[in-house]
């Protein structure tokens, strides 16, 4: 068994325990979920929650470094090259600024649709790019440009369209091969999420600064933000929306498991303080074993939280639905998987409207 499955199955057994005395919602009779994600973390288990002496307990990892030109063998000095191009350059594209609690600039990628105003206010759909490729590119390979301006997510004829909103990630330390040790994304190790915390993490606070930058505008329809991300940036989705309860809800694609991916030495078990329904397409052939890791963390949580709607689509080399991981493809190396990481690198666009509908068909005000 290789390193990265042998986490799983410690965390798994670790997240069977943890249910048990948890005040979050973990029995079909349900229960009231935790008051706060710091609360929420505490109730957890595993090295993030247990292990002061080499993680940040209760939050897991420490925070993110920041990377530079001598970190990660080159990896960090690449990430800086390439973060000379993670501007909006899209055509329509407007860039929002904001500068975070280290002092570092932050920057997103706003896209309004015409018929976004005041007195017609549209859904607001987030996208956290994919960590070590530029962000605006992958607005591009996800051919979500060309869908915002008409994409019904309300059901409502006369309310076609979208705002897309892509807050750009950092250069940072990343628990993933190289050259993404070091490289541009979200930190989804440092569970800190508590709005509350002077010390919260701070690409959730980029976040939802950005977010709030675009409700002040009055063009957005409360009942209706969404969330979504691609590979890293999909982790950072789902543990977002899992403790923001503004979300509606949530999609991503070939997402990483937020709370105990690869070889992340303070993983621990998930943990919510609000139930957006999640989808999550995934390959069955992936990126250093995210198949077999992602369904394992999805199984989990329909333990812990059975009242979470999720659907989970995994899919073959044909974009084809299929029911199980490939098991040649659980090598925790990029070089010993060479397909998977081909496919982890193509968006499924021929499942974007499935994706869409779920959204679409997920409002808050669904939720019971």
């Amino acid at each position: 068994m290789n390193k990265r499955m042998l986490m799983g199955t410690l965390v798994l057994a670790a997240l069977g325990l943890g249910a048990c005395g948890s005040s979050s919602e973990s029995t079909e009779a349900g229960g009231a979920l935790p008051s706060s994600p710091t609360v929420a973390a505490q109730e957890s288990s595993g090295p993030g929650t247990d292990d002061a002496k080499d993680c940040n307990v209760p939050y897991g990892d420490p925070p993110a470094q920041l990377a530079d030109l001598t970190t990660g063998l080159g990896s960090g000095a690449l990430g800086d090259l390439l973060n000379l191009t993670n501007q909006c350059l899209v055509d329509g594209g407007e860039t929002l600024d904001w500068t975070d609690a280290t002092g570092q600039p932050r920057k997103a990628c706003l896209l309004t649709p015409p018929g976004a105003t005041r007195s017609t206010p549209l859904p607001l759909v987030v996208f956290l790019q994919g960590s070590l490729v530029p962000a605006t590119p992958q607005l591009i390979l996800n051919d979500w440009v060309g869908r915002y301006k008409t994409q019904d997510l309300t059901g409502d004829a006369k309310r076609p369209g979208f705002t897309l909103l892509m807050p750009i990630g950092r250069n940072t330390h990343h628990f993933y091969p190289y050259p993404d040790d070091y490289a541009l994304g979200f930190d989804n190790w440092y569970r800190n999420l508590d709005r509350g915390s002077p010390l919260l993490n701070v690409d959730v606070a980029a976040i939802d600064a950005f977010i709030q930058q675009v409700k002040d505008r009055g063009i957005v329809d409360d009942d209706r933000l969404y969330v979504t991300g691609w590979s890293n940036g999909g982790a950072m989705a789902e543990l977002y929306s899992l403790n923001t309860p503004e979300v509606a809800a949530t999609a991503t694609y070939s997402a990483t498991a937020p709370f105990s991916d690869w070889r992340d030495p303070c993983a621990q078990a998930p943990f919510a303080t609000t139930l957006p329904p999640v989808m999550d397409i995934h390959n069955s052939c992936d990126v250093i074993g995210t198949c077999q890791t992602t369904t394992a963390y999805h199984q989990q949580l329909g333990k812990l939280f059975p009242k979470l709607a999720q659907k989970v689509v995994l899919l073959n080399e044909s974009r084809q639905q299929t029911d199980a991981c490939d098991a040649l493809c659980a090598n925790d190396t990029l070089e010993g998987n060479p397909l998977g990481l081909t496919n982890h690198l193509i968006w499924p666009q021929k499942w974007n409207d499935q994706l869409l509908d779920w959204l679409r068909d997920h409002p808050r005000s669904s939720r019971k």
